[in-house]
């Protein structure tokens, strides 16, 4: 990840200092929505204090974590990264601790380091992730100028299922997050991709106005463009 106007002093301020690889300083993350892959993983990070996120499942991918917690009603109000993979499970215990590291998480103490990073992870494929790659997805994401991703497994195979993660310019609840995947779900559908799927959508937090149905038909024409 890189911050063109250089890194930033202990109490958090932009300083001068270029660092010579560009690279920011342990424990800083530049504002904003990151996205970063890296050999069969991807995942999105959240800026400082997360991002609300719901989820819509049909079917079943072949592996997923911690999306009982996108449901509403649940104490954890917010997801700190989401991991896509097209493996098994496993990339996202590597994002777990390099958050932890950086202090990102559900603060469950006083200590810089005493937080709980909540990171739902949807994996396609029936095989093992790997850890490493989800750590590389962090060390590379940068700004993410996109707005969904969708992983659909190889045809004629045992793991011909689709995983999706959108972003939604609007202020939404875990509920809205959860009507707008369901509506994007449908998108998939179009394309004649009638298969189990899990699709997250996060919302930026922007108070863009756009009403609830008109965000849940543009999510559903994007899924659509993504899967042709």
């Amino acid at each position: 990840m890189t911050e063109p106007s250089g890194g930033r002093s202990s109490d958090g301020a932009l300083s001068d200092e270029v660092l010579p690889d560009g690279v920011l300083p342990d424990g800083v993350l530049p504002d904003g929505v990151l996205l970063g892959r890296s050999g069969s993983a991807v995942v999105l990070l959240a800026p400082d204090g997360g991002l609300v996120a719901g989820v819509d499942l049909r079917g079943a991918p072949a592996g997923t974590r911690e999306l009982d917690l996108l449901a509403p009603g649940t104490l954890v109000g917010r997801v700190h990264a989401v991991v896509l993979s097209r493996d098994g499970l496993g990339a996202e215990d590597g994002v777990l601790p390099w958050l932890a590291e950086r202090g990102r998480g559900f603060r469950v103490g006083a200590g810089e380091h005493e937080v709980v990073p909540i990171v739902p992870a949807l994996a396609v494929g029936s095989g093992q992730g790997d850890p490493a790659s989800g750590r590389a997805a962090c060390e590379a994401a940068e700004p993410w100028t996109g707005d969904v991703v969708a992983l659909i497994g190889p045809a004629g195979t045992p793991d011909r299922r689709v995983a999706a993660l959108l972003l939604v310019r609007a202020a939404l609840d875990k509920a809205g997050c959860g009507r707008v995947a369901a509506s994007a779900r449908d998108g998939l559908v179009r394309a004649g991709l009638e298969l189990p799927s899990a699709v997250i959508a996060v919302a930026t937090g922007e108070d863009t106005g756009t009403p609830l149905d008109a965000l849940c038909a543009d999510a559903a024409d994007r899924l659509r463009a993504a899967a042709l």
